[in-house]
C-alpha cells in the first residue's frame, strides 16, 4: 500500500504552533533562533517566512535546537531522542515515553515478585516472559545511551534476577548460577551498592545449595560488606541469608549474630521491611524462616519447633503464601531429627501437597529428599513412610 504524503506540511507549521503555545512573539523567537554558524538571532521577517512555508528548515541540528527552545517533542520533526551524529549526547525531556516505559516495567517487576509471594508461580512466569520480550526488543531497537542509563541497567538486573529464581524453581541450578553471574556483571556497570549486594548474596545462596560452602560464605560476606553502602532494607535482607550460610558451616555464634542483625534492622523500618523498596520482597517472616532453617542445620530441631507459633503468626500478617508452602518442611525436618516419624510425615505431606499445587519442581524435589533421608535412617518400613512414598509416586504422575 502506497503512503500518501501531505505536501502542504512544512516544519514552519509546527514551529508556529509551539511558538504560540509557549507565548512567544516572532520577535522573541527571532532573537533566539539558532544559526548554522553557531550564533543566535535572525530578523523577524525570517520567522514569518518559515512559518508560512516560504523558507524550509531541513537541517536536523537546527530542528533539534528549536525543539529545545520551544519544547517541541522531537517526533513532531520526524526525529528521535537519539542523535546518530552525537551518539553520547542524549536529551530526554520531561516524562518521555522511554521513562514511562521504564515506570511500567518497574511495576511489572514488582507485580511478578508479588505473584511469587502469592505462590502463583505460573502467573509469575508469564510476567517474566513478557519482561524478557521487552528487553530483547530494547537490545535491538533502543539506542545505546538509553541502554547504558543507570535506571535501565538497574531494572535489567532485576529481570535477570527473576530469571534466575525461575531457573531454581525448575531445578535448572547451573543456569540460575550463570544468570546471577550476569546480574553481578550488570551490577558492576552500575556501581550500585544495593544491586551489588543482591547479586553477591544470590550467588552465595546458589553456591550453598550446591554444597560449595566456602564459596558461599565468601560471596555472602562480600554481600554483607557491599550492603553497608545501601539501605537498611538491603542490610537486613543480606544478613538473613548470611545467617543461613553461617549455620550451614556450623558457626552458631556468627549465625545468631547475623540473624539478630537482620531482625534488628528490619524492626527499625516500622513495618516497611520487604514492601518492595529496592526490590526486597522478603518480609519479617522470611527472616524468622532463615532462623528456623539455621537451627536445623546446627542440629537444634527443638529450637525450630519452639518458633512455630511465632512464625505462623507472622506469616498470617505477611500473607506470604510461598513461604507458607515451604515452612512445613522445617517442621518435618525437625520432627525427623527428633525421631518423631509420624509427625514428620504429617508435616511432609502438608509441604508436598502445597509444593505440587504451586507447580515448583524444586520444591517437590525437597519432599523426595525428605523421603530419602527417612529411608536412609531406617524408617522405610514404617507404614506412614510407605504411605508418603506412595503419595509422592501418585502425585508425581499428575504434575
Amino acid at each position: 500500500m502506497a503512503c500518501v504524503s501531505d505536501n502542504r506540511y512544512h516544519h514552519g507549521t509546527t514551529i508556529k504552533e509551539f511558538r504560540i503555545l509557549r507565548g512567544m512573539t516572532q520577535e522573541s523567537l527571532a532573537a533566539l533562533w539558532p544559526k548554522s554558524n553557531g550564533n543566535d538571532g535572525v530578523l523577524p521577517r525570517y520567522i514569518q517566512d518559515v512559518e508560512y512555508g516560504k523558507k524550509h528548515i531541513d537541517d536536523p541540528n537546527t530542528l533539534r535546537r528549536l525543539a529545545e527552545i520551544l519544547q517541541i517533542p522531537l517526533w513532531r520533526f520526524g526525529l528521535s531522542d537519539y542523535d546518530p551524529f552525537h551518539p553520547l549526547s542524549l536529551v530526554v525531556r520531561g516524562k518521555s515515553l522511554h521513562n514511562l516505559t521504564l515506570d511500567a516495567i518497574e511495576s511489572l517487576i514488582e507485580q511478578t515478585w508479588n505473584l511469587r509471594c502469592a505462590a502463583r508461580l505460573v502467573d509469575a512466569e508469564k510476567g517474566i516472559v513478557r519482561l524478557n520480550s521487552l528487553f530483547a526488543y530494547f537490545q535491538e531497537h533502543v539506542p545505546l545511551p538509553l541502554r547504558l542509563e543507570r535506571r535501565f541497567q538497574l531494572l535489567y538486573a532485576q529481570v535477570q534476577r527473576l530469571n534466575a529464581v525461575t531457573y531454581v524453581e525448575k531445578k535448572r541450578y547451573d543456569e540460575a548460577l550463570d544468570m546471577y553471574g550476569r546480574m553481578y556483571e550488570t551490577a558492576q556497570q552500575t556501581e550500585d551498592a544495593s544491586l551489588m549486594a543482591l547479586a553477591l548474596m544470590s550467588e552465595g545462596v546458589e553456591f550453598e545449595r550446591r554444597g560449595e560452602k566456602e564459596f558461599a560464605l565468601s560471596r555472602l560476606e562480600e554481600a554483607r560488606d557491599a550492603s553497608f553502602g545501601a539501605s537498611k532494607q538491603i542490610i537486613a535482607f543480606v544478613h538473613s541469608y548470611l545467617a543461613r550460610v553461617y549455620a550451614s558451616v556450623g558457626d552458631k555464634v556468627r549465625f545468631e549474630r547475623a540473624i539478630h542483625s537482620a531482625r534488628t534492622m528490619a524492626s527499625s523500618l516500622n513495618g516497611s521491611y520487604g514492601d518492595g523498596t529496592q526490590f526486597v520482597f522478603g518480609r519479617v517472616s522470611s527472616i524468622l524462616a532463615e532462623r528456623s532453617y539455621g537451627y536445623l542445620e546446627l542440629g537444634e530441631p527443638q529450637k525450630t519447633l519452639e518458633m512455630r507459633m511465632e512464625i505462623e503468626a507472622q506469616l498470617r500478617d505477611d500473607q506470604d503464601l510461598r513461604l507458607l508452602t515451604w515452612i512445613p518442611l522445617d517442621w518435618a525436618r525437625a520432627y525427623h531429627l527428633l525421631g518423631q516419624v509420624e509427625e514428620c510425615i504429617k508435616e511432609g505431606q502438608a509441604f508436598y501437597r502445597r509444593a505440587a499445587a504451586m507447580h515448583s519442581p524444586h520444591a517437590v524435589s525437597q519432599a523426595n529428599k525428605l523421603l530419602r533421608s527417612l529411608e536412609k535412617d531406617g524408617y522405610g518400613k514404617v507404614q506412614a513412610v510407605q504411605d508418603f512414598r506412595e503419595e509422592l509416586q501418585i502425585v508425581k504422575a499428575y504434575i
